[in-house]
C-alpha cells in the first residue's frame, strides 16, 4: 500500500528567464550522482541545476546528498520500477506565434531531461523509463517534439544508452488541419495501446448526466457529438487511457505553469489529460447555456445556438470539400461571436461545471487503476515537477501569452502542487473548482493531505502561501472568461507588504 506523502512543495527560482539553446541539455555540472558520467557537461543548462536543487530542498535522500549514491527519487521509485514521465505537449508552434508565447504553452525538454536522469538513477535501467504525451488531435507531434527539444533528448538517450525512452505520441487518432480549420487528413493508430476505464456511477460527471429533464449533451471541440456521447451517459463514463501510462509503477508529471480557459489553471491535475489516447472521451463542456442545462456559454441567444449546432454538424472525420466548407464557415462564425469582452465560447468561462470533473476523473484513474480494475488504495505514486521558467498567462492552454517567471517546483502530491501554483499566479486556489474539489473526500480520494497543511519552500527557506504572489509579480492575467474571479487581491497586498 502506498502511503500519503506530506504536502510540501519545493520551489526554486532563477533570474534567467529563458531556456538553454539548441540541444545542450546535459547536466550543467559534473554532479557525482549523474547517470552518465562520461557525457560532456552543458554549463549553459541552468535548468538542470534548478530541478536538482528543488529535489534537494524537498529533503530527498538527504543521507547521501553530495555523493554518487544520492538518489533523490528513490523514496518513491524502487529499483526495477517502470516510470512514465508526462510533460505537456499541447500543440506545435504556430506560424505567427512568438518563441516566448510558445515557451509559455509547452513543457521544455531541459526540465524533462533532468527528470529523466533522476528517474533512471532510481529505477536503475533506462529501458524502464519513458516519456510522452497525447497532445490535441491537430498537433504535429514531430514538430512539437522538435520545438520543445524533446526530440533532442530522445536522441541523446539513444546515443548514451541505446534505449528508446521517447518522446512517445500517445494518441490513437491524430489529424492534419489547415490554418483555417479545414480537415485534410485523419490518422488512426492501433487502439490496443490503451485501456478502457469506466468509472460508471463513481464518475464526477455522473451528477450532470442524470440531472435535468433530458440527457446531458457532453461535448469536446472538433469531435462529433455522437462520438463523445458514446463515452458518457447515465451510469457510464468511459476514458481511454494509454497503456504506457497505466502500466507504469510511478508517474511523474512535468506540466507547464499556465492558465486554462475552461478550468482556470492547468498544472498537475489538468495535465493528466495528456494520458488519454482518444480525445473524444474528454467531456469539456455541455451544449448550450445554463438555462438549457449546459455550460457552453453564459447566456443563450439564437446566434449562439445556431453556431453551436453548426459546429456539432461539421465536427468529425469527414475530409470532403463540402464538409470542409461548412466546417470553416462554422469556425469563422464562432470566432466572430468570441470577439469582445463578452464573447465566451466552448465552455471557456468560470461557469464551466464539466471540464474540472473530467480532469479529476482522469487524475483518480492514474492514482487508483491497476491490473484491469480500480482499487481501494493508491496503485502508484504521482510526482510533479513544474516548468515555470517561462509560464503562460491569459488565454491558455492553447494561446497563452508567455510570461517569464523563472521558477521550477517539485511536489510528491499533485493537489498540493496545484495549490502552490495557483498562489504563485496570485490566484485564490479555493475559487478554482479543479483545485478545491481535488481535496474532497470520497471512495477514490486524490490526496491524503490536509489542504490547510500545504506548505512551500522558496529556494530552500519556508515561505507562507500568501507571500507566493511576490515571487513572480505582478498577478498573472486571468483567462477572459475568468476575469475578476481568480486573482486574490488581498493576498497580493499581503505579499507585497512582506517583501
Amino acid at each position: 500500500m502506498i502511503q500519503a506523502d506530506g504536502a510540501l512543495v519545493a520551489i526554486r527560482t532563477t533570474r534567467a528567464r529563458g531556456y538553454p539553446a539548441g540541444a545542450a541539455l546535459a547536466p550543467d555540472r559534473a554532479y557525482p550522482e549523474r547517470p552518465f558520467p562520461g557525457e560532456p557537461i552543458s554549463p549553459e543548462n541552468h535548468v538542470y541545476g534548478l530541478v536538482r536543487a528543488a529535489l534537494r530542498d524537498a529533503g530527498a535522500d538527504a543521507e547521501h546528498d553530495g555523493t554518487a549514491r544520492w538518489n533523490p527519487l528513490g523514496r518513491w521509485i524502487r529499483r526495477g520500477d517502470r516510470v512514465f514521465v508526462l510533460p505537456n505537449f499541447v500543440m506545435h508552434r504556430r506560424p505567427r506565434e512568438s518563441a516566448r508565447d510558445f515557451s509559455g504553452k509547452c513543457t521544455h525538454a531541459s526540465v524533462v531531461r533532468a527528470v529523466l536522469d533522476y528517474a533512471v538513477v532510481a529505477a536503475g535501467d533506462p529501458s524502464l523509463v519513458t516519456f510522452g504525451n497525447a497532445p490535441i488531435q491537430g498537433c504535429d507531434f514531430d514538430r512539437v517534439a522538435a520545438d520543445t527539444g524533446a526530440a533532442s533528448v530522445g536522441e541523446a538517450y539513444r546515443r548514451l544508452t541505446g534505449a528508446g525512452v521517447g518522446p512517445v505520441d500517445l494518441r490513437a487518432v491524430s489529424s492534419r488541419v489547415t490554418a483555417y480549420g479545414a480537415l485534410k487528413e485523419v490518422r488512426r493508430r492501433d487502439t490496443e495501446g490503451a485501456y478502457d476505464v469506466d468509472l460508471g456511477l463513481g464518475s464526477l460527471l455522473e451528477p450532470l448526466a442524470v440531472s435535468g429533464a433530458g440527457r446531458a449533451e457532453f461535448r469536446v471541440g472538433d469531435y462529433a457529438p455522437e462520438a463523445t456521447m458514446r463515452f458518457h451517459g447515465p451510469g457510464r463514463h468511459l476514458y481511454v487511457v494509454s497503456r504506457r501510462v497505466l502500466d507504469a509503477d510511478v508517474i511523474i508529471s512535468v506540466p507547464k505553469l499556465k492558465t486554462h480557459q475552461k478550468v482556470g489553471l492547468t498544472c498537475a491535475l489538468k495535465g493528466t489529460v495528456g494520458a488519454i489516447a482518444r480525445k473524444e472521451c474528454l467531456a469539456h463542456h455541455r451544449r448550450g447555456a445554463p438555462e438549457r442545462g449546459g455550460d457552453e456559454f453564459p447566456r443563450d441567444s439564437a446566434a449562439r445556438d445556431l453556431v453551436s449546432r453548426m459546429l456539432d454538424r461539421t465536427a468529425g472525420p469527414d475530409t470532403r470539400l463540402r464538409a470542409n466548407v461548412l466546417r470553416v464557415a462554422s469556425k469563422v462564425a464562432a470566432r466572430a461571436l468570441r470577439v469582445g469582452p463578452g464573447g465566451i465560447w466552448g465552455g471557456s468561462w468560470f461557469g464551466n461545471d464539466t471540464a474540472w470533473r473530467m480532469a479529476l476523473d482522469i487524475a483518480r484513474i492514474l492514482r487508483f487503476w491497476r491490473a484491469g480494475a480500480l482499487g481501494s488504495t493508491p496503485a502508484r505514486h504521482h510526482l510533479v515537477v513544474v516548468d515555470g521558467i517561462v509560464a503562460g498567462e491569459g488565454d491558455g492552454p492553447l494561446r497563452p501569452s508567455g510570461r517569464p517567471a523563472g521558477v521550477v517546483a517539485f511536489a510528491a502530491d499533485p493537489c498540493a502542487a496545484d495549490v502552490v501554483c495557483a498562489r504563485l499566479m496570485a490566484f485564490d486556489p479555493w475559487r478554482i473548482p479543479l483545485v478545491r474539489e481535488s481535496f474532497a473526500p470520497g471512495s477514490l480520494p486524490l490526496t491524503g493531505a490536509d489542504p490547510s497543511r500545504v506548505s512551500a519552500l522558496l529556494d530552500g527557506a519556508p515561505i507562507g502561501l500568501d507571500a507566493l504572489p511576490a515571487v513572480a509579480p505582478p498577478p498573472f492575467e486571468e483567462p477572459k472568461g475568468w476575469r475578476g474571479r481568480l486573482i486574490d487581491a488581498s493576498a497580493g497586498r499581503r505579499a507585497a507588504a512582506s517583501r
